[in-house]
């Protein structure tokens, strides 16, 4: 099996030097390359494959989100990596659209390495490399039709926060952004277990709508795979009646990367079906796949490229896997993989996702679900009907609370 690839591109050349002396450990492993700028990185890549790209942010004649946003058209399978120092607000969004880490100088050998090697990992299977591909030219997602309009109207003057963090936590695309973003020290320390709503309030308004603008010139009017309308509505409203549920079912230290989970199940599946003009993938709706990629694969492998938090990742490769939680917790996916089930016996349900009653008995008679007396049952079909007015029960911009 040949080593994996790693390209580190700078214009300083005392930089790539002091690379080279820390990453020495590493070349069992890895074939490392340096390149002086973005010119001759674009070379390199040309007539050699590399598996992951470490960029310095300001270099002359191309910077870093430049060369990124090359990189992820022409070469979408390589993993994109900031490593730059202070940089200005605006380059930080036009890093967040093209790049998928983002690391700050002085940064940490150790740090570094570990997240070349989270990026290495690739999900087995007989496509993976066609998930990376397809995850890798990902940059964001749009914003399915029931949500579009709170979402645009985030870049009105007027928006606040209580939009903001409706927006976020009902949008798939724009929740999984935000994730990626958060962890990175280009904006702000965030605690480990944070949820989509205190991220939106930590990073504010402004920050959000920037992100949004950003990433709303990415795709066309109608950006959906032809016939699939109501799959996506279906798509939607199945993620966040989940999303609510899991609030009522997960632990406390579970809740933030539960209802992430949950909202994100089937990113996959809206990354497979979101087409740009002329896009010649081969998307086949009922098996669930692009160019023969399954969608969850696809959705794995963009969120292990934008660093979403490994038990959310889990709950999300694992949503249609059955489980036996230990009798001291349900964790993180058993509890999205309850409200998902519970979910699916409501007019909420994912078309595609299958009822396994049998395996909903024993999840409900876990001691965390009958230590609640709650009605799962009554508490779904709540949760599925507020996912149905969610999107007309947005925040008045302006407003708060």
């Amino acid at each position: 099996m040949s080593k994996s690839r790693a390209l580190f591109v700078d214009d300083e050349p005392r930089i790539l030097d002091g690379l080279r002396r820390s990453l020495r450990g590493k070349r069992a492993e890895w074939d490392m390359v340096f390149a002086g700028g973005g010119a001759e990185a674009l070379e390199l890549l040309a007539v050699d494959r590399f598996d992951v790209i470490v960029s310095d942010m300001l270099m002359p004649g191309m910077d870093g989100a430049d060369l990124l946003a090359a990189v992820g058209r022409a070469h979408p399978g390589v993993a994109r990596v900031v490593l730059s120092g202070h940089i200005e607000q605006d380059s930080v969004i036009k890093v967040a659209v093209a790049g998928h880490r983002f690391l700050t100088k002085p940064s940490e050998v150790e740090h570094l390495v570990d997240v070349i090697e989270q990026l290495l990992v690739r999900a087995p299977g007989a496509h993976r490399d066609t998930a990376r591909r397809i995850a890798g030219g990902v940059h964001s997602l749009p914003a399915v039709p029931e949500h579009r309009g709170p979402v645009d109207a985030l870049l009105r003057p007027d928006a606040d926060l209580a939009a903001a963090v409706h927006a976020a936590t009902h949008d798939i695309g724009l929740a999984a952004k935000l994730l990626q973003l958060s962890t990175s020290r280009f904006f702000g320390a965030r605690p480990r277990n944070s949820s989509v709503e205190s991220i939106v309030s930590a990073m504010g308004v402004p920050m959000v709508q920037q992100v949004v603008a950003a990433t709303a010139g990415l795709w066309p009017a109608d950006p959906w795979h032809p016939g699939t309308a109501g799959l996506i509505q279906a798509t939607w409203r199945h993620a966040v009646a989940t999303a609510y549920l899991v609030e009522l079912v997960a632990s406390p230290a579970s809740r933030p990367h539960a209802h992430a989970a949950a909202l994100l199940q089937d990113i996959g599946r809206l990354a497979g079906l979101a087409v740009t003009d002329g896009d010649p993938a081969d998307i086949d709706v009922d098996a669930g796949t692009r160019d023969g990629a399954g969608f969850r694969d696809i959705g794995v492998e963009l969120l292990r490229l934008w660093g979403v938090p490994p038990p959310v990742v889990a709950a999300v490769a694992q949503r249609d896997t059955p489980q036996r939680p230990d009798a001291t917790g349900l964790g993180v996916t058993a509890a999205v993989r309850t409200a998902h089930l519970l979910v699916q016996q409501t007019d909420a349900a994912d078309p595609q996702g299958g009822q396994e009653p049998g395996e909903l008995a024993s999840l409900l008679s876990h001691p965390q679900m009958q230590a609640r007396a709650t009605d799962w049952r009554q508490a779904a079909d709540e949760a599925a009907w507020r996912a149905g007015t969610a999107a007309c029960a947005a925040p008045a911009a302006g407003t708060s609370g």
